[in-house]
């Protein structure tokens, strides 16, 4: 064989081999630092809790619930003081005949204008007070002047006004409003008191 071709003989296959040899250490050394990605170590310890975040907005507010039972009734206030008392007005007297409790035909008038004015005016009171004249024991005008009070009312009951806007009393002798002794005088005294005032 001819000495160059030898030559180059050589130096390719040492050319060959050399690079088999450097193939082989790039593999070796590539399988060695090569790790597996989907290789995981074990799990570390969990961290620290981190901060709360600000607190978000407030939401709607929901729909209002049925109220609740009502709570015991409370204890009774002081009551207040008395208003001031309501004035009597002397509307008119009806007058009897001595010794008599029977109403006058010549006083039915004043029962129909009592009614008219009561109608026109239907928060208005009456008071009825018997009266008699100064002749005679108290013991004897007391129930003469209670029976011409109990004439009176149902007088004006039977007229038409409740009887529970109609307030009585009795006097006897007690209250005269003439102190002569004449008939004219008597005859004044021997009378019914009819008085109004505003109801409550």
């Amino acid at each position: 064989m001819h000495a160059g071709l030898l030559g180059r003989g050589l130096v390719g296959t040492g050319v060959i081999m050399a690079a088999m040899v450097a193939l082989t250490l790039l593999f070796a050394t590539g399988c060695t630092t090569l790790a597996d990605p989907h290789n995981y170590g074990p799990a570390g310890p969990i961290g620290m809790t981190g901060p709360q975040g600000p607190q978000g907005p407030q939401g709607p507010m929901g729909n209002r619930g049925p109220g609740g039972p009502g709570g015991p009734a409370g204890a009774q206030g002081v009551a207040g003081a008395e208003g001031p008392q309501r004035a009597w007005i002397s509307f008119a007297d009806f007058l009897f005949d001595f010794d008599k409790s029977e109403v006058r035909n010549t006083e039915t008038g004043k029962v129909t204008k009592l009614v008219d004015y009561m109608k026109a005016n239907p928060g208005i009171e009456v008071g009825i007070d018997g009266h008699a004249d100064p002749r005679g024991t108290n013991q004897y005008n007391q129930p003469l002047s209670q029976r011409r009070v109990d004439a009176i009312k149902a007088t004006l009951v039977n007229a038409g006004i409740p009887a529970v806007k109609i307030q009585t009393g009795a006097f006897g002798k007690t209250q005269l409003k003439c102190g002569e002794t004449t008939e004219e005088c008597y005859q004044r005294d021997r009378r019914v008191e009819v008085l109004v005032r505003p109801g409550q």
